[in-house]
């Protein structure tokens, strides 16, 4: 049912002023039709457009909100990289009341446990395999303007092919029989074509670059350098961090066809990480106690797709006087984005005149490394 908005008491009173309203609207009409030479019937149109509108007026109810259809909201990034992926599936709620009241109840945003959701890879227009996507609501979710702590995703541990196929995905609410579908290309892993030394310098006053070359289906290309460090506080408990240096993303329009470059200054290195650390007293940090299978710095080399690519455009704050955007959507009788992105991390140790430095640099020498 349709929500509609009552105004008890405003409406009458409303209807008692249309009179006077009427009067000074035609009053006026009448001062100023010496200077505008109507035609008759054109009078008789200005004047019935008049109290129309002040007529208006005296309505009491009002229709806010469209007939309810159900929409599923659907948002997910394949990467062949990746062990797990996972698939956000929500619904768009409407309602009488406060929306952000309603987006703080799970069952306002989320499915109950009536979709079937499965992934179809399709290549050279064959369906070749198609597996199921399970249901999880164990991931944690920090408090905000939707409902916690929990959220709900469907995932799949099946891995995604590299070799051309399309992947299709399906959702269908077994209940109201609604299907929502959306299909994507998988963008390739990246290339690079000078490897990166074992051991970075940061100290060395100098430019350095990182390229590689884009995988395929892609049209993004970004580059982090995320510095890893464990700090143990005064209780002892140890906490694994991370520090990231972010690039501007670079777009392109033919992937796999040249390299893309990022440049950097070695030791604005120590000034990322000085001014995104903050001094704790008491607080010990590390680089030599990570979890196993990370260095202190990692390069990530992350391509997305064209549809990603758009996405980003279009959902980026606007600059200029008109701040509507067109809704982008990949989704068949749904919104969102179902599309592919890679990370490809490389990790590395620090040189030794580079730790040493963390000890002596005027942005980290207070941030107790050890």
């Amino acid at each position: 049912m349709p929500a509609r908005m009552k105004m008890s008491g405003v409406g009458s009173f409303s209807c008692q002023i249309v009179k006077r309203r009427w009067i000074k609207a035609t009053n006026s009409f009448k001062v100023e039709r010496k200077n505008l030479a109507l035609h008759p019937m054109k009078k008789l149109i200005l004047s019935v457009l008049i109290f129309s509108g002040i007529l208006s007026s005296c309505s009491t109810d009002f229709e806010i909100n469209a007939p309810y259809k159900e929409t599923m909201v659907i948002y997910g990034l394949l990467n062949t990289l990746d062990t797990a992926q996972f698939i956000r599936i929500s619904k768009a709620y409407l309602g009488e009341g406060n929306a952000l009241i309603m987006a703080q109840q799970s069952d306002s945003i989320n499915y109950a446990d009536v979709l079937d959701v499965k992934m179809q890879r399709i290549l050279n227009g064959t369906v070749i395999e198609t597996f199921p996507l399970q249901r999880t609501d164990t991931i944690p979710k920090d408090s905000g303007v939707f409902a916690s702590p929990y959220q709900v995703y469907y995932r799949t541990n099946h891995p995604i092919a590299r070799d051309g196929s399309l992947y299709k995905l399906i959702a269908t609410n077994s209940v109201t029989g609604t299907v929502a579908t959306s299909t994507t290309r998988i963008v390739g892993d990246v290339t690079q074509d000078i490897p990166i030394a074992p051991n970075i310098d940061f100290v060395s006053r100098f430019f350095i670059s990182v390229r590689y070359l884009p995988g395929d289906n892609s049209k993004v290309s970004d580059l982090v350098i995320r510095f890893h460090y464990t700090e143990t506080d005064t209780q002892g408990v140890v906490t694994q961090k991370f520090v990231d240096w972010n690039f501007p993303e670079q777009s392109y329009l033919n992937s796999g066809s040249s390299d893309v470059e990022f440049k950097y200054f070695r030791p604005d290195f120590f000034e990322i990480i000085g001014n995104q650390i903050p001094h704790v007293p008491g607080v010990v940090r590390r680089i030599d106690n990570l979890a196993p299978g990370y260095l202190p710095i990692e390069f990530r080399f992350i391509v997305g797709s064209e549809d990603l690519y758009t996405y980003e455009q279009l959902t980026r704050p606007g600059t200029g006087v008109v701040q509507d955007r067109p809704l982008f959507t990949t989704v068949e009788n749904g919104v969102g984005l179902f599309s592919s992105r890679l990370i490809h991390s490389e990790f590395r140790n620090l040189t030794a005149n580079t730790i040493s430095a963390l000890d002596t640099s005027s942005f980290t020498r207070d941030l107790n490394f050890q």
